[in-house]
């Protein structure tokens, strides 16, 4: 009988534990991207300026280089103006606040 109760209580106490988070929300904790562990990702350079399309693929980026403007891929031309854009980000001043003083 004591077994019995002992066993019990381990799985009362596995049930709480488990109720903290649904089974449907993952095992990994939420709001922390996963990234990448190595520091070496990148240590070729091979994808510094590629857009996220054709990271990896040298032979790729190298192909589209050589076509003219109006006929390359319209992902390769928006990455490039979206790159141009985070380079010169527009700031804008904040008004006082009215309540604060």
């Amino acid at each position: 009988m004591a077994v019995y109760k002992l066993a019990v209580a381990f799985a009362l106490i596995f049930a709480v534990a488990e109720a903290q988070r649904p089974f449907y929300a993952g095992l990994r904790p939420i709001g922390y991207p996963a990234v990448e562990s190595s520091p070496l990702g990148n240590r070729f350079g091979e994808d510094s300026n590629a857009p996220i399309e054709a990271r990896g693929d040298g032979n790729l980026i190298n192909r589209i280089e050589q076509l003219p403007i109006e006929q390359r891929p319209f992902w390769y031309l928006n990455a490039k103006q979206y790159d141009e854009l985070r380079k010169n980000p527009q700031n804008y001043p904040q008004r006082p606040n009215s309540f604060i003083g």
